[in-house]
């Protein structure tokens, strides 16, 4: 990938040096702006465009690429010397690209004035360096997880149960969902618990403070915990092995899609599910719960604390994308790219990107940093009932859920109840962090994949009951270090020590 990166760039780079003498531009500074994205461009857009520009005077032009073959379409703007001018693209492609020279260094740029820009990166401007300069801009997911329980209250109130709050207590409610008759049909044909893939597992795995993830914990004395090979994960492992074999939790999960999942949630087929944030409020929206669940009542509720007290969900990587300026920007474009940023990274110019202009799509109360109204309160039309917003492009840059879920908690159907629920949860719920979900090493990139394999075809090995937890054990942790964990942990930690200048080790 490295050899392609330099060999692309080095001839952008020569066709660049042989180009025409630069024209002087026009005002306002037009930047093009390319970004993967399937959403179409219409006539409700282009008053977005005008009104940014009217606003900070600069403009833009918005490049939609696939994002099945975004990094392709990339490379192909680059060959041709046509690179845009700012590019919004993931993380790990926007590393590669930093190390071969795409990009400018907006480190003399990223000054005091751009306030908003400044309070929305915050500390994760560390990321965004490559040999200490800044050459992009973070785009953070703006939530510690995307994972939440939802439980079915009415199914509760049936079998005369509390919400359940520790292990044993969620151990005993999914117990008696499962064989208690809660939908009261006369037949055993409920599970405890349900949804999709291993993430399923979070609450369960986080009440021993683990995770179904392979990540790794920051713990107070200053020691990082591999969550892969530690005595919290393996008891985590033993727990979920004996509430699958006693049936509890709905045998498909590992193989059930998130469209499956709903289905079964709408039939009434688990009483609990663990999944993402949105998918509860969902299942009303798209999937007609409330009509195949007249009498359902709905609650987003806390993981369950174990054993030593602990409580945690998955925890969700702190940056969705970056954004990156042309090395072949001029220092006009760079700074009309740097206001573009601070107006779309502020509370008030995040809205007018995410649902375009004030008064028309939404309305905003200034003091509070509060939305007020958006077009979903007016089945997707704006106020003046000329646009329809449905899958309207607009010009999001920047991610941020925690000012999202504003929008989605006006609504007062249930759905938007859920959402609404849903969304605060991931706030409340205690999670810990990941804290090298952001040091993709060499030696990760060339590892990883091999070992994240073992890694998941383990945990299930182990859950089904085809491995003996005890009894292979150690020879899982010695296979799973000797295979490339071990060269891939070393790496991380000596990339995030010299990012924030610690002295971490692992362990034990």
């Amino acid at each position: 990938m490295k050899k392609i990166l330099s060999l692309v760039l080095s001839l952008a780079m020569l066709l660049t040096s042989a180009a025409m003498p630069a024209v002087a531009e026009e005002e306002p500074v037009v930047l093009n702006v390319f970004y993967a994205t399937s959403r179409p461009m219409n006539e409700a857009t282009n008053l977005t465009r005008e009104y940014i520009k009217e606003k900070i005077g600069v403009d833009f032009n918005l490049t939609e690429g696939d994002g099945s073959n975004f990094q392709q379409q990339l490379a192909l703007y680059i060959a041709d010397n046509k690179m845009p001018d700012v590019v919004r693209l993931d993380y790990d492609l926007w590393k590669e690209y930093a190390a071969e020279g795409a990009w400018a260094d907006l480190t003399d740029y990223v000054t005091d004035e751009y306030t908003d820009l400044n309070n929305y990166v915050g500390e994760y401007w560390t990321y965004a360096r490559q040999n200490g300069r800044i050459m992009g801009i973070p785009s953070l997911s703006g939530t510690p997880s995307n994972h939440v329980v939802a439980i079915r209250q009415d199914w509760l109130n049936k079998l005369n149960l509390e919400v359940p709050q520790t292990l044993d207590d969620y151990i005993n409610v999914m117990r008696a969902f499962t064989n208690d008759d809660p939908d009261g049909d006369g037949e055993k044909n409920t599970y405890g618990m349900g949804g999709s893939g291993t993430g399923t597992l979070s609450p369960l795995f986080g009440a021993y403070g683990a995770s179904p993830d392979e990540s790794f914990f920051l713990n107070e004395d200053g020691t990082i915990t591999t969550n892969a090979i530690s005595e919290g994960y393996k008891q985590g492992l033993k727990t979920i092995r004996d509430l699958y074999a006693e049936g509890l939790i709905d045998p498909e999960v590992f193989t059930c899609s998130n469209d499956q999942m709903l289905n079964k949630w709408c039939r009434g087929e688990m009483g609990i599910m663990s999944a993402a944030w949105s998918r509860a409020g969902n299942a009303y929206l798209r999937y007609d719960f409330a009509t195949l669940q007249p009498d359902a009542e709905v609650k987003i509720i806390l993981p369950p604390t174990g054993p030593d007290g602990e409580s945690n969900s998955i925890s969700n990587s702190p940056m969705s994308a970056m954004l990156a300026v042309s090395y072949q920007a001029s220092p006009e474009k760079i700074e009309a790219a740097m206001k573009l940023f601070n107006f779309a990274s502020s509370p008030f110019g995040w809205r007018v990107t995410m649902y375009g202009i004030p008064g028309e799509f939404f309305d905003y109360d200034e003091a509070t940093q509060q939305t007020l109204w958006t077009s979903d309160l007016n089945n997707g039309v704006s106020k003046s009932g000329k646009y329809e917003v449905t899958d309207m492009q607009v010009y999001k840059l920047f991610n941020h859920a925690g000012w999202e879920a504003q929008g989605d908690g006006l609504i007062d159907a249930p759905h938007g109840q859920m959402w609404k629920a849903g969304s605060a949860m991931r706030f409340e719920e205690n999670v810990k962090p990941n804290v090298f979900v952001m040091f993709k090493t060499e030696e990760y990139t060339e590892l990883f994949g091999e070992v994240d394999t073992y890694f998941r075809t383990s945990m299930l090995a182990f859950i089904m009951g085809e491995k003996d937890i005890d009894a292979e054990w150690d020879n899982y942790v010695e296979t799973y270090l000797s295979m490339g964990g071990e060269e891939i942990r070393q790496s991380q930690l000596k990339a995030y020590n010299e990012a924030f200048g610690t002295n971490c080790t692992f362990a034990e």
